[in-house]
């Protein structure tokens, strides 16, 4: 018999018994086009290869609907023992009260079925319930629904089963009791039905540790897909393929509001976008990934949120934004609105690539570098400093790393960093480049001692910094901290933003906007640029791990044994002293070069998160002796600019992101 055909459908149609119709039921039919179904038609259908289904990350559209479906069509029309198996007994219990109960009373035939048929008045209709329909059991013509909790082990070994659905498989105990797995458990009561079948459901949770995506993963894979309307290829709908047209800014209490004004799909065949109304109304279809395991008798689906009838994807894309940087709220969002496993673990670079990409330079400094900073890390028994140049788009080349193996209370150990920070660094021509800005990291045992050398030379463009760790949705650059004694600026970074931003340009393979280029040793102006496998090792010494802690999911930096991480605290330094700069790369290129920037570069204007176009110079540029001009600070300007500048007499305590470049002296 058809599982559907119109008379049956209509004679099935729910009675409204004066309750308030449901959105879905207020929305008019405008349009009628071809949709599978597969994944309902397939639990429904008698298999003898006891065909079942997992269903993976349908919880904003079919999951619930997909169970009543199952539940009422064999309840009606092939009545046998069906189990439905939730996380613990209270859900048991509200998805019965919730959504087992209103099914049968608005849907006529099971009205009469899951009521005593003994009990009839004088016309024949139910006159009371069958005493033995209770929350979690169900009786009707030929079978029973029994309904319990993973948790539950005399639940799960109760009775013979023959469709037995699980919902929300990934929230499942790892054992029922102390008996085992609750699946496994449930499955044992299966086996004297031939025609026997098993639905598991659920959104997928950690990669890694998600049952839910091992059994889509070992099942057909089928995906639901969108055709596209120009090359006519069929493709699922993953956020990394929508291009959000937004808009970020803070409110009064410095939270993050995101404004979308346009989302497009992205096809990733022939590159053309797309509206959501034009992708909603192409042809969709289960295309499977992998068919071949039909023959193990698993067919697995698969959709998300974007899909959905019921959110639209400027909303979903707004919650993804929003969410960023807060790993309770990504998890939430991946794996409910993307239908996805959240990865605890997103540090997946190797050491060896980067170690390949080591360049020859030919000179100090190669062509492209607009900025000089420096970054230097301050270590009980030595200081450990690396040198970076900046171009346009925000590409790195590391200049040199080194350590000065002295203790940071001797006078020598500060009179060398000077030679290394006063140094002229060249290009093949003979131009000459200073270093323009300086972060020093003021923590451990010698804070003193670096606030003394940063007042000394804070004309130099060389501040102390503190790092605030383990702190999400602090931004890199953060603020300028009281003043210490010393009467010097602090600034405070949010390094978990920074350590994230270097391994998303770790990540960045193409030469280009955001690329970190490293070193080779052999240049005659530096034949030793300290970028070797120590190096490489140190730079990815940390990973991001969700951890729980004091009951809160957290991401949060994990150092690796036995591996320093002094290059990556470097880099973060670097990082974060050329974005408090807010440099204009077209400005720069055209003070360096005595000429514009090539078309295409010369509006490019550093376009972090923190930034905001300036003017002013932010590099310095080696002039020689006969043309060597004096330059004064503008006190006025640099006030009504709110710059992070070294003035003569006043040091500005407004936040970092706001402040704009400094002009330094000419040399």
């Amino acid at each position: 018999m058809p599982v559907f055909s119109l008379p049956r459908k209509k004679a099935r149609l729910s009675l409204r018994t004066g309750n308030r119709r449901s959105e879905t039921e207020r929305r008019r039919i405008t349009d009628i086009k071809f949709a599978g179904y597969e994944d309902t038609k397939c639990i429904q259908v008698d298999s003898p290869s006891h065909l079942y289904l997992a269903g993976k990350a349908m919880i904003p559209t079919h999951n619930s609907d997909i169970m009543n479906n199952v539940i009422g069509r064999f309840a009606h029309l092939d009545p046998c023992p069906i189990m439905m198996i939730q996380p613990t007994i209270e859900m048991a219990e509200d998805f019965s009260k919730s959504r087992i109960a209103p099914m049968i009373r608005d849907t006529k035939v099971l009205n009469g079925l899951f009521y005593d048929i003994k009990s009839k008045n004088g016309k024949g209709e139910a006159k009371t319930r069958d005493g033995n329909n209770t929350i979690l059991s169900k009786i009707f013509p030929g079978g029973r629904l029994i309904m319990c909790g993973a948790n539950s082990p005399a639940g799960l070994a109760s009775r013979p089963v023959r469709i037995l659905l699980a919902d929300e498989v990934d929230r499942f105990p790892a054992s029922a009791g102390g008996e085992g797995d609750p699946v496994g458990l449930a499955e044992k009561r299966m086996t004297t039905f031939w025609n026997r079948v098993m639905g598991l459901f659920s959104t997928p949770t950690n990669e890694g540790e998600s049952r839910i995506a091992d059994e889509y993963l070992a099942g057909t894979q089928e995906e639901w897909q969108h055709q596209c309307p120009n090359c006519g290829e069929y493709h699922a709908l993953h956020y990394v393929d929508m291009e959000a047209d937004y808009s970020e800014h803070e409110d009064k209490k410095k939270r993050k509001i995101i404004v979308v004004n346009d989302v497009k799909w992205v096809c990733p065949d022939c590159g053309f976008k797309f509206s959501e109304q034009e992708i909603k109304t192409t042809l969709q279809k289960y295309v499977p990934q992998n068919p071949e395991a039909i023959q193990n008798g698993i067919r697995s689906f698969w959709l998300n949120a974007f899909t959905s009838p019921w959110l639209s994807w400027k909303q979903i894309m707004t919650e993804w934004l929003e969410a960023r940087g807060d790993a309770n709220r990504e998890k939430v969002i991946v794996n409910t609105r993307f239908g996805e496993p959240y990865s605890l673990n997103d540090n997946t670079i190797d050491a060896l690539p980067l170690m390949k990409r080591r360049e020859q330079y030919g000179a100090a400094l190669p062509d492209g570098v607009l900025l000089l900073t420096a970054a230097v890390d301050t270590q009980d028994n030595r200081l450990e400093y690396e040198v970076c140049g900046w171009g346009f788009g925000e590409a790195c080349w590391g200049i040199v790393k080194g350590m000065i193996l002295s203790k940071p209370d001797e006078a020598a150990t500060w009179q060398e960093l000077n030679g290394i920070l006063d140094r002229i660094y060249t290009f093949a021509d003979g131009t000459g480049m200073k270093i323009a800005r300086t972060f020093i990291d003021s923590g451990g045992h010698y804070t003193e001692f670096v606030y003394r050398y940063c007042e000394k030379n804070l004309g130099s463009g060389r501040f102390p910094i503190k790092g605030y760790a383990n702190r999400p949705g602090i931004p890199l650059v953060y603020k300028l901290g009281k003043d210490v004694a010393c009467k010097v600026p602090l600034v405070i970074l949010g390094v978990d933003d920074g350590k994230q931003q270097v391994f998303n340009r770790l990540g960045v393979e193409e030469i280009g906007d955001k690329y970190f280029h490293f070193g080779r040793d052999g240049d005659e102006d530096l034949p030793y640029r300290g970028y070797d496998e120590v190096y490489f090792k140190g730079l990815l010494s940390e990973e991001k791990r969700l951890v729980k802690r004091n009951g809160v999911l957290k991401n949060v930096w994990i150092p690796k044994s036995g591996v320093r991480n002094e290059p990556l605290d470097l880099r973060v330094y670097n990082l974060a002293a050329m974005q408090s700069m807010k440099p204009d790369w077209g400005l720069l290129y055209e003070q360096l070069h005595g000429q514009k920037p090539p078309s295409g570069e010369a509006n490019d204007v550093s376009d972090s998160d923190t930034h905001s176009k300036t003017s002013g110079l932010v590099a310095s540029r080696y002039v020689p002796p006969e043309k060597r001009t004096k330059s004064r600070f503008s006190r006025r300007d640099n006030e009504e600019n709110g710059e992070l500048a070294p003035k003569r007499e006043h040091h500005s305590r407004k936040n970092v992101a706001k402040c704009s470049s400094y002009t330094p002296n000419y040399y």
